[in-house]
């Protein structure tokens, strides 16, 4: 049986993304995935923290962004490791492309690539909604340093946790910012 990689938690403090560097983020990613590849026809977000970034990058891009339910964490609670049970549900992508395949370059996108499990299982579960020549390119916004899997594009590399703003911030413990964002990195 394999084992989930474990999140990095160095507890120096939690970082706070904040809209400006979220929509500078989205830019950025989206630049970098039109300069590899000529284009994208379709974006997928994992909900609920993938929504807001695939949106944006698919308005960038102009393709529909559609949403893919995923659910990893036990809980809301800050500093949480990662389950490895990754419980997705794929069936309103499937009514949506109403026995259609997608072809072309599916993004899938997510706020954060903690362990790796959620990416890695939607990969191999997308694969009956594929064409053959369908290639599948992933892209968040943080990367956690204890990941498994690692996604194409990623912007910021964290070993802490990171409060996104959908989120509720924490009553009781202070939030840094991440730094603006500065260039895409590429892991594939």
């Amino acid at each position: 049986m394999a084992t989930t990689a474990r999140r990095v938690f160095e507890h120096q403090q939690i970082w706070r993304l904040t809209p400006d560097a979220l929509r500078d983020a989205t830019t950025l990613l989206a630049g970098a995935i039109l300069r590899d590849h000529d284009s994208i026809q379709h974006v997928i977000g994992i909900a609920n923290g993938g929504t807001a970034p695939a949106r944006m990058i698919a308005s960038t891009l102009s393709v529909k962004a559609r949403t893919v339910r995923a659910q990893h964490n036990s809980g809301d609670a800050t500093y949480q490791q990662a389950t490895g049970k990754v419980a997705l549900d794929l069936d309103p992508l499937a009514r949506a492309l109403n026995g259609r395949r997608m072809h072309g370059r599916v993004l899938v996108v997510d706020d954060i690539c903690g362990s790796g499990a959620t990416l890695h299982r939607l990969h191999h579960d997308l694969a009956p909604l594929l064409s053959p020549s369908a290639q599948v390119l992933t892209a968040v916004l943080c990367l956690n340093t204890g990941a498994s899997t690692l996604p194409d594009y990623s912007i910021w590399t964290v070993s802490d946790w990171v409060l996104f703003p959908w989120e509720k911030p924490p009553a009781d413990q202070d939030t840094t910012p991440l730094p603006p964002p500065q260039e895409v990195a590429r892991h594939a």
